[in-house]
């Protein structure tokens, strides 16, 4: 039997911290190794912040379209104009009446007056029209399309409206009356199709009818097959307040996209909805906006950023090509009226004139300046070559670019009169800069020249002509231009201390010419 002294120490050596490691070692299993770190699957969305993490969700493809450059029809574009134009007048003209209460009542209205008013008119409405809807339509006929017209007639427009806004239609054949509800939207549409003034019809005034998608399905259906001909006049289409979610949606986006159909419909409106737009309607209705050459107003409610900034885009997109269609027939016909120059322009103007009453030009981030135009930021700097009366120009954040670099140097080497130049802080790259010492190279009166701090910095290959560009220059002596290479430093240091040891040899020649 072994001692207790043994047996101490046989224990100690079971239970010691390092046996007990490699017992544990020996047990546990060896882990697989680590797997390369690889890219999500195609079902997750990385956020785009710093830390990727992964999030669970469906890939969406986005269907939007970007705006298109497209091939511009200036007749087509100017009557679009000339039709807004007649919208906008109707607009205000029935804002008039409205106010004054001269708008004529609506055939709704007038069959509520009839049977003896009320206060609540949707449910005199609902109980007075509803009982003449019957399920077989024969009410439904090319008279009750023209009872539902409304011709408008002003001093500069001229318009046809198809105006139904009866909610109890639709509300009587609801779904349930599936095969019902068919037949009226089926004649509903035949005989305002085929009505004898539908391609006269400027406005489509349905909002609050309580329309289905069915309906607007139907009726893309029908002007599809005859696109260049029906309602071919239709100019607004106001669908607020039906029930179009899905299927109507999308049938309307085929209409607006298709290239031939309602080629003038100029105005759009969906709010209001009682059933919130599908994420697909609301896609392929903003890529069909992104086509349309015509649609300048957009009424509706959208949850996509994307989609609404796609809509929002094309509608000043094809409201600005409005604006050139004028200009363009204006020019062509040669009523085309000269912009008044503004403040800014007119002042270059004067400089260029060489106007006697500047003598410095100060102009040091000026809004003014910097909403002018490309072209003419550039004919400022050519502004500078025949004046005789300004001495010192100072034009800093400006965002001044090689253009206006390449014009203002040509004028420094005509120029004969500017002692001082300061462009600093702008956009001039290297090509600019290289620009301006050519000028300045043939220029003899300028003593100061600046032209550091540009938001883009000057590449060395252009660095290295400088000093041969500025070495005929006799006048300089101060100096301010961003280098990096010492050796080019050194260079134009050299040529102003030649200009400045010139200088002195002139002045002291002619002291000494002058005391004789």
């Amino acid at each position: 039997m072994p001692s207790l002294k043994e047996r101490m120490a046989a224990f100690q050596d079971a239970s010691s911290p390092d046996k007990f490691q490699e017992e544990k070692r020996a047990t546990t299993p060896k882990a697989m190794p680590r797997a390369r770190s690889r890219s999500p699957p195609p079902n997750f969305l990385t956020n785009s912040g710093g830390k990727k993490k992964p999030v669970r969700g469906k890939v969406v493809e986005n269907h939007v379209s970007p705006v298109r450059q497209r091939p511009k029809d200036w007749d087509y574009l100017f009557d679009l104009a000339n039709r807004f134009d007649q919208f906008k007048a109707e607009e205000a003209d029935q804002k008039k009446k409205k106010a004054a209460g001269e708008l004529p009542p609506t055939p709704e209205k007038e069959a509520n007056e009839e049977e003896g008013g009320g206060t609540d008119i949707r449910a005199a409405l609902e109980g007075v029209m509803a009982g003449s809807y019957t399920a077989s339509a024969d009410w439904l006929n090319q008279d009750w399309i023209t009872e539902h017209l409304v011709e408008s007639t002003g001093e500069n427009y001229k318009s046809l409206t198809f105006n139904f806004n009866d909610p109890s239609l639709f509300k009587k054949f609801t779904k349930v009356q599936d095969k019902d509800r068919k037949v009226i939207i089926a004649k509903f549409i035949s005989n305002l199709l085929s009505h004898p003034k539908s391609g006269e019809i400027t406005r489509l005034d349905l909002h609050g009818a309580l329309l289905p998608d069915e309906f607007m399905e139907e009726l893309s259906v029908e002007i599809l097959k005859k696109p260049t001909s029906t309602l071919k006049n239709l100019q607004v289409l106001n669908l607020e307040s039906n029930l179009l979610q899905g299927k109507g949606i999308e049938a309307l986006a085929k209409m607006i996209r298709h290239d031939l159909s309602l080629r003038y419909l100029q105005v759009l409106q969906l709010e209001n909805q009682g059933k919130t737009m599908t994420s697909d309607a609301e896609s392929a209705l903003a890529t069909a906006i992104g086509h349309s050459n015509s649609l300048v107003v957009c009424s509706l409610r959208v949850r996509g950023a994307m989609e609404k900034k796609e809509i929002d885009d094309i509608t000043a997109y094809n409201m600005d090509h409005l604006r050139q269609a004028r200009r363009e027939h204006a020019a062509k016909s040669g009523t085309l009226k000269t912009r008044k120059r503004n403040e800014m322009e007119q002042y270059f103007d004067k400089i260029a004139a060489n106007d006697a009453s500047i003598t410095a030009v100060d102009i040091v981030g000026d809004q003014k300046f910097l909403t002018l135009k490309a072209a003419e930021k550039v004919k400022s700097g050519a502004a500078f070559a025949t004046n005789t009366n300004i001495k010192t120009l100072k034009m800093q954040k400006l965002g001044l670019d090689d253009d206006f670099a390449k014009q203002l140097g040509e004028s420094l080497a005509k120029n004969s009169t500017l002692e001082k130049v300061v462009i600093d802080s702008n956009a001039i790259t290297g090509a600019g800069i290289k620009a301006l010492f050519a000028g300045l190279g043939q220029n003899s009166t300028i003593v100061e020249f600046q032209v550091r701090h540009q938001s883009k910095t000057m590449a060395s290959t252009d660095e290295q002509p400088l000093p041969e560009l500025l070495e005929p220059n006799k006048s300089i002596i101060k100096l301010g231009v961003d280098c990096r290479d010492q050796l080019i430093k050194m260079k134009l240091d050299k040529v102003t201390n030649n200009n400045r040891e010139h200088q002195r040899k002139l002045r002291a020649a002619a002291k000494k010419a002058a005391a004789g």
